[in-house]
């Protein structure tokens, strides 16, 4: 019972409920059902008292009116019978209701008989009259509605206070729920989430609501500002390292052959250095996801064979190599661009970490959820657990030294996670059992969204 909204509904309810169903528990404990049957009495001898006033002040024909008055309302049949003289009022009595007010005569006490519509009941008044009507059997939503009855009571209590609760439950966790999938959206990578009026008022989760607005502002503008000096200190590096290539090159006719070795380590420095530029650039767009193309269809198999193809021709000459262990057809809709970068990039970082004379392992299947997983394992020194979850942010190193011996960025695992993640998937890190490290690309079959 995960969700607030169930636990205030479920709380509430039984708490309502439970007060109901004591307060009625002690009501018809408290009362035995002496209070009804008191008030159906005191209801007939007010009738019959106002027929034998009208009797005794107009006679029969003020009678006669009072009683066809008080069916009117009742809507029971109703006699007045004075002893030895039969009913009175001119309102004639079938047989049956004559012998109930005969033997309520004789007996002097309330008599019940039963009539297809109900109950006959015939009350004696004072020592000279017999008060007789009909009382009819109440319908079924008059039983169930009817408030000394247990079972209906806790019936009606029990749906009254599931829709209060409801009611109450559902105003109390809908603007945490919003406030939630701002959030999810806001992590996800959404930046211009807001609330909004989606929550009004001037509660604490209305204020809640607005200041997460303020804190998503204000963060979506740092990390734009982050972005543009990111972007353009990229963009001035080009410059000074394009004319940086020309001074090299002049240095090179101008040099004798003791200088060639330092030029050659400058050169590939400055290699280095427009690949980081470039890089940088890339993880820049990916991020802001502007000037991404649309989505188009792409061969899976076809991609990862092609990038095995490549890495293992520029592994020969390290003695290394990157075998295609298993590829299974799978056809999905992105960047093919992307894709291709973003599992070149796994595939690289796995070659300049594999040991001599070993070979990086790709494979491409299928998942039962219907999902492509792409993994590359190498034979390499691995990644110590705790750092495994931090490969993939930019500039990361596990050690200081390492990537930069091996001619590593530490940018471009972090380039194929915002690809990856562009397209719906994911992309984890594993040690494998027997060493090496072992990163795995789950991509679905329609999750690019560039929008």
């Amino acid at each position: 019972m995960r969700s607030l909204f169930v636990k205030i509904f479920l709380w509430f309810w039984v708490a309502m409920t439970l007060i109901a169903t004591i307060g009625i528990v002690l009501a018809l404990t408290t009362d035995h059902g002496k209070g009804s049957l008191e008030r159906h009495r005191r209801y007939l001898i007010r009738q019959s008292t106002s027929l034998i006033g009208a009797y005794e002040q107009g006679g029969p024909g003020a009678l006669h009116s009072k009683i066809l008055s008080l069916e009117r309302k009742s809507g029971h049949p109703v006699f007045l019978f004075r002893k030895t003289q039969g009913p009175l009022g001119g309102i004639p009595a079938s047989p049956d209701v004559a012998r109930l007010a005969h033997q309520v005569e004789r007996s002097g006490t309330i008599q019940f008989v039963p009539s297809p519509r109900g109950l006959w009941v015939a009350l004696p008044v004072t020592d000279h009259y017999v008060f007789v009507t009909e009382l009819k059997r109440p319908s079924r939503l008059e039983r169930i509605l009817n408030p000394h009855r247990l079972t209906s009571r806790l019936i009606v209590t029990f749906l009254v206070t599931g829709l209060i609760a409801y009611l109450l439950a559902r105003s109390l966790s809908a603007p945490i729920r919003k406030l939630r999938q701002a959030t999810q959206q806001f992590a996800g990578g959404d930046l211009s989430t807001r609330v909004g009026d989606g929550i009004r008022g001037q509660d604490d989760i209305a204020d809640l609501a607005r200041e997460f607005d303020q804190m998503a502002e204000r963060i979506e503008d740092l990390i734009g500002s982050q972005r543009r000096l990111v972007r353009d200190v990229s963009h001035e590096l080009r410059s000074p390292l394009a004319r940086l290539n020309v001074a090299l090159a002049l240095a090179r006719k101008r040099s004798g052959e003791g200088a060639h070795a330092a030029l050659n380590r400058i050169e590939r420095e400055a290699e280095r250095l427009n690949e980081m530029i470039g890089q940088l650039l890339s993880l820049n767009l990916l991020e802001s996801r502007s000037g991404l193309l649309r989505p188009v269809p792409i061969a899976l198999e076809q991609l990862v064979g092609e990038v095995v193809e490549d890495a293992d021709f520029e592994a020969r000459n390290r003695k290394r190599s990157v075998v295609l262990q298993k590829s299974t057809p799978f056809s999905l809709t992105g960047s093919r661009e992307l894709l291709r970068r973003a599992i070149e990039n796994v595939v690289r970082n796995a070659l300049r970490h594999t040991a001599e004379g070993t070979a990086v392992e790709v494979s491409l299947e299928l998942r039962p959820a219907g999902t492509a997983l792409v993994r590359v394992r190498d034979h390499g020194p691995g990644v110590p657990a705790g750092e495994l979850p931090k490969i993939f942010q930019p500039f990361y190193r596990v050690e200081e030294a390492r990537d930069r011996e091996s001619g590593g960025t530490g940018i471009g695992l972090a380039i194929t996670e915002r690809a990856v993640h562009l397209h719906g998937g994911s992309v984890t890190a594993v040690n494998a059992p027997d060493g090496g490290l072992q990163v795995e690309i789950e991509l679905p079959e329609k999750g690019a969204d560039f929008s």
